[in-house]
């Protein structure tokens, strides 16, 4: 016996489970279940995809790039101490350090490498940049307590063939006078450390101490630059505006989005592209759901007939084919949610495997920062899809359930 309470789910289901007089009504059925499924399965990987990159890009990349820096203009910034604490007041700002920038070239034999050199402090670089984390502990302590050490990055040491604790020599051009150039001289020094930090970072930077860059530079007082660490990364751009505006000379600003936001907004429009492909394989699911029971509907209308004239509302009847379309709906979500929430996260176990097994390399660590498919499995990513989707089906079961509550009985029944 069907029960007054929840009646409608109770025939919705039953309709559901019963073989219809026509197979193609299953198959166009299951073919909607299934559309839902691999939709909701293959966009959560997407999704997962994108949140993983984002990680990396905030954790790998970022960890090791200034989020925002300041540049003298004319003259060097003096005082750096007294800038870093007084944009420590400023609110998002982390903390500071100095850096001495140069642009040379490393001789080593008949082979040359352009490079950029980073004179730092490394008992300060540590409170902004995660850069120690990459080198030998050994190294980054040598680095302080010897100004003739320098420290480059392994794509340089491979092109070149070095190996630590040889002597390297780097070419600096001196500044002379009217803005001219004078012949670079070279200056030796121990390659005490390497690092790789993944991308194009690994084949151009060093790192020397502040006080031999300063020396190389020209300068006798002050730093070329300062840079920071912010809270929020990604809101870098405003955050040392008003960094720089508090700084009592000139002075160039830049944030990690000159170089690197191309990588951000990439991932963003990837993001914004998934939620588009959502709704568009949803909407085609939907579109088999509202065919579903519109041919449903059709084949069920002697059904429909006799429980209306047994006294069934129509809007009972409207609520038997919203179940049995939300049944469906439901079902794909089910499998998709299940399936989709496993590939993603075991997606990078998944690729490499993949990648080993044939050979290939889908990310080249030499040009991007990182050399696998990263993969970070949201909650709420599924809880949108899955909501996403149930709204829909809901919207697609209204019309093809309201046209079965206005069956005419008589009509039906007197053919």
């Amino acid at each position: 016996m069907l029960s007054e309470k929840g009646l409608s789910a109770q025939i919705g289901l039953r309709f559901l489970r019963v073989k219809s007089n026509k197979n193609f009504i299953s198959f166009i059925s299951l073919s909607a279940m299934l559309g839902i499924a691999i939709g909701i399965s293959v966009l959560i990987v997407i999704m997962s995809a994108m949140n993983g990159f984002e990680r990396e890009l905030r954790e790998s990349l970022l960890s090791v790039v200034p989020h925002g820096e300041v540049s003298m203009v004319n003259k060097p910034i003096q005082n750096w101490q007294g800038v870093v604490e007084k944009a420590k007041l400023t609110p998002g700002v982390v903390d500071g350090a100095p850096v001495v920038h140069i642009t040379g070239l490393i001789m080593q034999g008949n082979d040359l490498s352009g490079v950029q050199v980073e004179g730092v402090l490394p008992d300060y670089e540590e409170k902004v940049l995660a850069t120690s984390r990459y080198i030998e502990p050994q190294a980054w302590k040598a680095l302080a307590d010897n100004q003739g050490g320098i420290i480059l990055g392994q794509g340089i040491i491979d092109k070149l063939g070095i190996s630590v604790g040889e002597r390297i020599s780097l070419l600096i051009p001196k500044p002379g006078a009217n803005g001219q150039f004078l012949a670079p001289t070279p200056v030796s020094f121990t390659l005490i450390g390497s690092f790789a930090f993944g991308g194009q970072i690994d084949h151009s930077k060093a790192f020397i101490h502040l006080d031999a860059a300063r020396e190389l530079a020209g300068l006798d007082t002050g730093v070329s630059g300062v840079r920071f660490k912010f809270t929020d990364v990604f809101n870098a751009t405003p955050v040392i505006r008003n960094v720089a505006s508090n700084i009592d000379q000139y002075v160039y600003l830049s944030d990690w989005t000159r170089k690197h936001g191309h990588l951000y907004n990439d991932i963003n429009l990837v993001k914004m592209i998934t939620y588009l492909v959502l709704v568009l394989v949803i909407g085609v699911a939907s579109f088999n759901i509202v065919s579903t029971l519109v041919m449903a509907v059709q084949d069920k209308q002697s059904e429909i007939a006799i429980l209306l004239t047994m006294g069934l509302t129509s809007a009972r009847v409207t609520k038997i084919f919203i179940v049995q379309g939300m049944l469906n709906a439901s079902a794909g979500c089910l499998l998709g949610g299940i399936s989709g929430s496993l590939l993603a996260i075991y997606l990078s176990d998944i690729v490499q495997s993949i990648e080993s097994a044939f050979g290939l390399n889908l990310l080249a660590g030499d040009i991007y920062f990182i050399d696998f498919i990263p993969s970070e499995f949201q909650a709420q990513d599924l809880a949108l899809l899955i909501g996403a989707t149930l709204l829909i089906s809901f919207i697609a079961t209204l019309y093809p359930a309201r046209k079965a509550s206005q069956i005419e009985p008589a009509m039906v029944l007197g053919q």
